[in-house]
Formats: structure tokens, C-alpha cells, sequence
């Protein structure tokens, strides 16, 4: 699929509600797939997108809960992208998911779920952080360029396939920003 390119209807980003639980598994998977494709071994990657694309007819229910924050993009009158984000400790949230399918890269909608979603953060918290496998370069430029900055802290991030449950470690960073509350 194509990337966007210039709009010629508006993005938007809203509250995910239930009925989003198959298009954001759609982008959850196309993305993963785009991604990794250099990170992991091609079974594991496919599995794991499958998983992904099935798996959040069940997990969405719980992630609409607060204090948990699910919003997605749209372009096109389709989700393409969302974001979840939730408390962690000492005033910070955590961005735990963010992912926009291909067809959305470049169009902007990524930088809009982004500056939406620390913006709804920012109401509650100090600073938000996120972690990204050391290895995504496009990710690492993406989030360093709406604000975000390695912290130097890093891990080995545990990357599950949730249909059968087998997980693989890859190294990964973490990235933080301060919030401004408007």
C-alpha cells in the first residue's frame, strides 16, 4: 500500500471506542510488519502480526478502561494509527503502543496522534516515556523528532506473539519528554 501523501481529506484523531478493535489491529499488524522486518526472523514477524491483528478484538475492552488512554487516527475515513498510553510511577504516563500503518506514513497523522496524545498526558503528568527496540531507526527518528530524547536507559524488551505465546528479546531504549500543561 502506498504511503498518504498530500491529504485530500482531513486527518482526525478521536477516543478508540469498541468497534475500532479491527482496524487497529489491521495497522497494528500491517506496521509491525513494516517495521521489523529487519529485527526479527520472518516466522516470528508474520506470527506475531497475525496475533496482533486477531488479538485486539480481545484486548480493547480493557485498554478503553481508564486510566488507560487509547486514541486512534484516521485518514481517509479509516483508522491508520493509534496510540496507548497509562500511569506509571512518580508523575510519569508511559506510551506503551504506537504504531501507524504504512499508508499513513509521512501524511502527518503520526505527529498529530502524537501532540493529541501528550496532550491529554499533560492534564495529569510530568513526563511521558516510551520504550523502541534500539534497532527501529525509523521510530527512533519519529519520535526524536515530535520531542522525545533517548534517556540512555536500556533493556531487553520481550516481544510477544499472542497467538502462541512464544517471546523474543531484543534490546531496546527508552525515550522521554517533559509535558507543559496548555
Amino acid at each position: 500500500m502506498r504511503p498518504l501523501g498530500p491529504m485530500t481529506r482531513p486527518i482526525q484523531v478521536r477516543a478508540a471506542d469498541k468497534g475500532d478493535a479491527d482496524a487497529i489491529g489491521h495497522a497494528h499488524a500491517t506496521a509491525w510488519v513494516a517495521a521489523y522486518d529487519h529485527i526479527f526472523e520472518w516466522a516470528f514477524l508474520l506470527a506475531g502480526a497475525t496475533g496482533r491483528r486477531r488479538g485486539w478484538s480481545q484486548t480493547i475492552e480493557r485498554l478503553l478502561q481508564p486510566p488507560n488512554v487509547l486514541l486512534v487516527g484516521e485518514a481517509d475515513g479509516r483508522v491508520v494509527a493509534f496510540a496507548h498510553a497509562r500511569p506509571a510511577e512518580h508523575g510519569r504516563a508511559e506510551v506503551r503502543g504506537f504504531y501507524c500503518h504504512p499508508y499513513g506514513w509521512g501524511s502527518g497523522i503520526a505527529a498529530l496522534l502524537m501532540a493529541k496524545t501528550t496532550g491529554v498526558l499533560a492534564d495529569e503528568f510530568n513526563e511521558v516515556f516510551l520504550w523502541t527496540l534500539r534497532d527501529a531507526a525509523r521510530a527512533r527518528r519519529f519520535y526524536e523528532k515530535v520531542g522525545y530524547r533517548p534517556t540512555g536507559n536500556e533493556r531487553a524488551e520481550p516481544l510477544t506473539d499472542w497467538t502462541t505465546g512464544a517471546t523474543v528479546e531484543r534490546p531496546a531504549v527508552e525515550y522521554a519528554r517533559p509535558l507543559a500543561s496548555p
